[in-house]
Formats: structure tokens, C-alpha cells, sequence
């Protein structure tokens, strides 16, 4: 096998393999995806969670779910959990308004929200308007009733509830979220376009097995009258990668002083022979 052809397979297998592990990556990220979309509690009546807030410019908050759907039975304009479940908050830290406007006026505490301004004017309620429905978790069963702690800064969040609630925080679960789906696009596409380009790599390199062949090998010598003699196989064995069997046709070329006057091949010169001889023939 021609040593090119052995390269380009190798090639093509190391990207293949590379491939592989993108994908393995890409695999990954699905799996840290749904970790990151899990409640950080779930189904309590009361709990804590620690705000982390990095840039300290206050952070979104969190976000309240119960299991149900969204009924309005006694026709009051509002939906029936959102009045059946309520909660209050106990600790939390302090609140800034760097960018959450109206976050010193909320102080931390709980507020109904479904969908933020579904109205397209700003509110943010439990008003039992079909398009205030939220099933971002309506395959678990559950529905969005509220949040809090909108514009907390670092430290301790609790609360108490007189219905089991399920809690995200929503801050630290988008950065994750973030990280998971750049992790999926790096390792699907990348580890998808490794796989494709080793699959048409090999196959480049297994057609030059059956296309490359050996270089034919070229001989020069040199007789003893001085002149050079050229071995060289027919043209039909010409090639590369293929050893040549093929008795090889002899062309001799005879190469004057002239031709090779660059060469560092110096001819034997007959002058000191012809004297000998004239010496030899002249008796003292």
C-alpha cells in the first residue's frame, strides 16, 4: 500500500473518531439540559434557597409551579390556583433597582404572574385570559400561579405555603441552560461534521490504494569507456505505489563531455596514456 494512501486513511479515521467524541459532547449537553431544567425544590410547603448574585446588580428571582390547570369555576376573572394556593415570603435579601424597575416597591415579596405582559401593556397577573397560560411544565402537570425576590441581591430566599409548590431559580437555571446548549451546538455540529468529513476522507484514501503506484526505478551507470547508461522500465510500468514485476528495457544514451560540462563527474583523460605510449616506443 502506498505509504500517502496510508496517511490519508489515518487521517480520515483520527477525524472520524473526533467525530465521535463531538457527538459523545453533544450527548452531554442534552443530559446537563434536563438536570438544568429541574426544580430546585419540589413539592414543599416551605424552604430556602441561597440567591447568587454574581454581577450584583440584582437578579431575577424565582419562580412558583403547582400541579393543576388553569380554570376559572367561579367566573371571577382570575384563575382558581392562584386564589386557592398562597404564599409568603419569610427571609430575603436585600433588593436594588439597578435595572428591575419597581423592585424596591415589591420588597422582595411573592406576586401573581402567569405570563409577563401577555396584555402587551405591561401586566403581569393571574387573570384567567386564554392567553395568559403558561406550559413551559404542563407535561409534569404543572402550571406557572407566581414569582418573588425580583431584584434580590446575594443571600437567603424563603418562604412558607399553605399547598405544596414546586420552586426554579430562574437566574442560575438560564446560565445553565446557556452553557448546556452551547455545549449541544459545539458537539452536534461539530462532531457531525468530523463524522462526515472521516467517512469522505477514508474513502479518498481508499481509492488511492487502487490508484497510486510505485515509482518505476531509474538506474544510471557508467562504463568503462566513460559514457553513462540509462536503465529505465517501459512506460507501461510507470507509476506510483506498484512494485513492477516487468522485465525492464535497457535504453543506453552515451553522454559526451560536452553534455555534462556542470556535472562533477570528470571523464578519464587519454592524454597521459598516448604519452606513455610514445615513451615506451621511443628507445633510449
Amino acid at each position: 500500500m502506498d505509504k500517502r494512501a496510508k496517511i490519508t486513511i489515518f487521517v480520515g479515521i483520527g477525524v472520524f473518531v473526533f467525530g465521535i467524541l463531538g457527538m459523545v459532547i453533544g450527548a452531554v449537553g442534552v443530559g446537563g439540559l434536563e438536570e438544568s431544567t429541574q426544580f430546585s425544590l419540589e413539592e414543599v410547603t416551605n424552604g430556602t434557597i441561597y440567591i447568587e448574585d454574581e454581577d450584583n446588580i440584582g437578579d431575577i428571582g424565582v419562580t412558583f409551579w403547582v400541579k393543576g390547570t388553569y380554570v376559572d369555576d367561579d367566573k371571577n376573572g382570575i384563575w382558581d390556583l392562584c386564589e386557592t394556593v398562597e404564599i409568603t415570603v419569610t427571609e430575603h435579601p436585600e433588593v436594588v433597582e439597578v435595572w428591575a424597575v419597581g423592585a424596591k416597591t415589591m420588597n422582595g415579596s411573592f406576586y401573581s404572574e402567569v405570563i409577563h405582559d401577555y396584555d402587551r401593556q405591561g401586566t403581569s397577573s393571574c387573570d384567567s385570559d386564554l392567553g395568559n397560560r403558561n406550559f413551559d411544565r404542563s407535561d409534569k402537570g404543572y402550571v406557572k400561579i407566581g414569582r418573588a425576590c425580583f431584584g434580590c441581591t446575594s443571600g437567603d430566599f424563603s418562604f412558607e405555603s399553605n399547598a405544596s409548590v414546586s420552586v426554579t431559580y430562574d437566574d442560575k437555571m438560564g446560565k445553565e441552560v446557556g452553557e448546556d446548549i452551547v455545549l449541544m451546538f459545539i458537539g452536534f455540529l461539530g462532531g457531525g461534521g468530523a463524522l462526515c468529513c472521516g467517512v469522505v476522507i477514508t474513502f479518498i484514501g481508499i481509492i488511492l490504494i487502487f490508484t497510486l503506484k510505485e515509482d518505476a526505478p531509474v538506474e544510471m551507470m557508467v562504463g568503462a569507456d566513460g559514457t553513462y547508461t540509462m536503465s529505465s522500465a517501459p512506460e507501461s510500468a510507470v507509476g506510483i505505489g506498484v512494485s513492477q514485476n516487468i522485465a525492464q528495457v535497457t535504453t543506453s544514451t552515451v553522454i559526451t563531455e560536452e553534455m555534462t560540462q556542470n556535472e562533477p563527474f570528470e571523464f578519464p583523460s587519454t592524454q597521459s596514456t598516448d604519452s606513455e605510449e610514445a615513451t615506451d616506443a621511443d628507445p633510449e
